[in-house]
């Protein structure tokens, strides 16, 4: 009887941006990612927890009171959540990049937006590979788009 394959990793897109929110997870769907969506407001932090996912790519506008920024502090505290590998996509304004780096997530990486979908792809794949624990089965590196 063969070996069935591994699930792919599971990865948790979080924006509060519709467009933006099926643009990515269809990208990294294409790219072998088990991709989920989320809006970054009310509950996000408790399905995350339920998700589990191997890492977190999470969206900060520039307003540092907006509940992305409160996700953030969370995920930091949360010892069920902070040894997951997290991409902060934030505005390339110095500002954001300070504080979100203050707020102290143990693996995170940060990514200035605008980005191209290569460059996101290119930074999760590196940050998974830094932090083996947190997936077993990386899919080979595809291009974003055709």
């Amino acid at each position: 009887m063969p070996l069935s394959a591994p699930p792919p990793p599971r990865v948790a897109v979080l924006d509060n941006d519709q467009v933006v929110l099926t643009l990515l997870r269809q990208v990294l769907t294409d790219a072998g990612y088990e991709a989920r969506a989320l809006r970054t407001g009310s509950g996000a932090h408790e399905v995350l927890r339920l998700l589990a996912p191997a890492a977190i790519v999470l969206d900060l506008p520039d307003a540092a009171d907006a509940p992305a920024w409160r996700l953030l502090a969370l995920l930091a505290r949360d010892p069920a959540l902070r040894h997951i590998p997290l991409v902060v996509c934030v505005p390339d304004d110095g500002h954001a990049s300070a504080l979100a780096a203050a707020l102290g997530h143990p693996l995170s990486t940060l990514l200035c937006k605008p980005f191209t979908l290569d460059g996101l792809l290119a930074d999760l794949e590196r940050l998974l590979d830094r932090h083996a624990g947190a997936h077993a089965t990386l899919p080979p590196r595809a291009s974003a788009l055709p």
